[in-house]
């Protein structure tokens, strides 16, 4: 009996000391373009005769977003056009030729996310970013600009839906993380984007609920996204030494995936990157390959003890 109250300490002890842990020294699996269903095949029959490398770059495709929560994703990717003449959000990768999405519109996607939140309320913060598209293609129509109005759409839409359920850029005083007990259920929003998209959003930065990708000394500095973990790994983990929150990517235009190359997730992984995005969570459905990065959420390797264990 004794045995018995001591492990059932040991256990509480163990749960409070998780329940400490500030957001930041957690690492997770998040999808990139996670939207993303397969192209047209008479679509992407075209562009392989066209180029063989941009097809192939296009070539992947993702389950339903509720499903990838399901399996442990805690990041999730949405690339959204401007509809100017509806003042509407549409969520798509390329203009005309790879716009098949799981949620076609931005209020959809949201839906599927507060549904799921919903049924899982204690599920530890979800990271949603954000590419406002208005890139110009040759042979593609010009999609509307992502002007200031398009930008108070999508506050608007993420205040609405998501009232009490933000982690607030303005919150983050000095990159003071909330502990992950004061951020169950709750959603980071950020804004993927730099130049001059960047420079208008941080506009009145305190009253939005985007993070921004910016570097100190602005203010607004607390997340990060950077895409190469093997170039870039020691400036990676020298971030999040420093306190932010950085992203990174396992793989990239199925490179890694068609040849099995696991150097650029390892590093990813061994970086201290809190999201590592990955478009192959599951192994593809487009080609033999045995890749895969499989869902965790688990302590940081980089900011955290190594006796640090996490479980949702």
């Amino acid at each position: 009996m004794k045995l018995f109250w001591l492990l059932l300490c040991l256990y509480a002890l163990n749960g409070q000391a998780q329940e400490d842990l500030t957001i930041n020294q957690l690492q997770f699996v998040g999808s990139h373009n996670s939207y993303k269903l397969k192209m047209n095949p008479f679509v992407f029959a075209a562009l392989s005769a066209w180029d063989s490398k941009i097809a192939q770059s296009l070539d992947y495709s993702h389950i339903a977003i509720e499903a990838q929560l399901e399996m442990g994703v805690r990041k999730l990717e949405l690339d959204v056009f401007f509809d100017a003449t509806n003042s509407a959000l549409v969520v798509g990768h390329v203009q005309l030729i790879d716009m098949n999405s799981s949620c076609s519109f931005l209020n959809e996607c949201f839906k599927v996310l507060l549904d799921w939140s919903a049924n899982n309320a204690e599920h530890v913060p979800i990271w949603i970013s954000f590419n406002a598209k208005d890139q110009k293609i040759d042979g593609l129509p010009d999609p509307d600009v992502f002007s200031d109005q398009a930008f108070r759409v999508l506050d608007q839409l993420i205040e609405e839906a998501f009232d009490g359920k933000i982690i607030w850029p303005r919150d983050i005083d000095g990159l003071n993380w909330p502990r992950v007990s004061d951020s169950r259920g709750k959603f980071i929003f950020v804004l993927d984007e730099s130049g001059e998209k960047r420079q208008r959003y941080l506009n009145r930065w305190q009253e939005r609920p985007m993070f921004t990708t910016v570097e100190p000394p602005h203010p607004a500095a607390a997340i990060l996204i950077i895409n190469d973990p093997i170039k870039q790994k020691d400036a990676i983990t020298d971030w999040v030494n420093r306190g932010f929150m950085v992203r990174t990517r396992a793989d990239a235009d199925t490179i890694e995936a068609r040849m099995n190359l696991t150097e650029r997730k390892m590093a990813a992984l061994e970086s201290g990157a809190q999201a590592i995005s990955t478009d192959y969570y599951i192994v593809s459905e487009h080609f033999d390959s045995p890749y895969l990065v499989k869902p965790f959420i688990a302590c940081n390797p980089v900011n955290t003890k190594s006796n640090c264990a996490f479980a949702e």
